[in-house]
């Protein structure tokens, strides 16, 4: 099934079950119910949007003018929650539209510039956290490794690449992604939404989801599985000799006092 046919499916389905319900009720009762959905919809995101950017911009506030806690893994997580604000402030908002309106609000502009922030910020937040599994292996596994001279610029370059690399592969979401016009044959009415890759065939949009798929969830996936498995591989050998080394000293305790004795 194409795109298109998907939609108007999806969207005549819906008119059915609109005049269906309008068919059970009276306009007053539809109307309060919409109403309530409305505002119970709107106060859902708009709490969301309050709390993720109190506590992301208390992140950054304390990131910069505490100079203690400008080590790695706060400055990689200063990063994360720079692609959290700007997910809340843009994308946030365009959700919350979708359940109260059936058409598209932004525009053409938005329409490409929207899904690109969004799958920017989703880059951001799956290397990020690919890149401080590397980081934490290498101070538990390997801490002589760590390099010490020029640590701070060094860090400042992998956030930016990371940034980088996540514009770069989000860039086809703002090529493809365009305004689809469809019309119900039962209402005779037209609507306009935003749909990525409504102008290609079916074989397009399956090889961006797998790619997308593959570049954003199990490639990174299995990278953090494996840094962790060595972690926890480390940390399990030296726990196990732990209590042999940690004997000597009581030993030698023993013998004091029965000496002393």
């Amino acid at each position: 099934m194409s795109l298109e046919e998907t939609l108007t499916s999806i969207a005549e389905e819906k008119t059915a079950s609109n005049e269906s319900w309008e068919n059970r009720s009276s306009p007053d009762a539809r109307e309060v119910l919409f109403w309530h959905a409305g505002v119970a919809i709107a106060t859902a995101y708009a709490l969301i949007i309050v709390v993720g950017l109190v506590g992301n911009l208390t992140l950054i506030r304390t990131f910069c003018a505490v100079k203690s806690m400008r080590n790695v893994p706060n400055l990689f997580l200063c990063s994360l929650a720079f692609g959290d604000v700007l997910l809340l402030v843009t994308c946030a908002p365009v959700d919350a539209s979708r359940y109260l309106s059936d058409e598209w609000l932004f525009g053409r502009t938005g329409c490409k510039l929207i899904p690109f922030i969004q799958l920017t910020s989703v880059g951001v937040s799956v290397f990020t956290l690919t890149t401080l599994a590397a980081d934490r292996y290498k101070a538990i596994v390997k801490p002589m490794d760590i390099p010490t001279s020029h640590a701070t610029a060094k860090i400042c370059s992998k956030a930016s690449a990371i940034w980088l690399l996540s514009m770069v592969l989000a860039i086809p979401e703002a090529i493809f992604s365009d305004l689809h016009t469809f019309h119900l044959t039962q209402t005779n009415e037209t609507f306009k939404t935003c749909a990525p890759y409504p102008h290609a065939g079916d074989l397009h949009p399956k090889i961006h989801s797998m790619a997308s798929f593959l570049i954003f969830y199990v490639i990174p996936l299995f990278i953090i599985s494996v840094y962790y498995f060595f972690i926890a591989r480390s940390l399990i050998r030296s726990t196990i000799n732990l209590p042999v080394e940690g004997k000597m000293p009581i030993r030698r305790q023993v013998r004091s006092c029965k000496l002393i004795k």
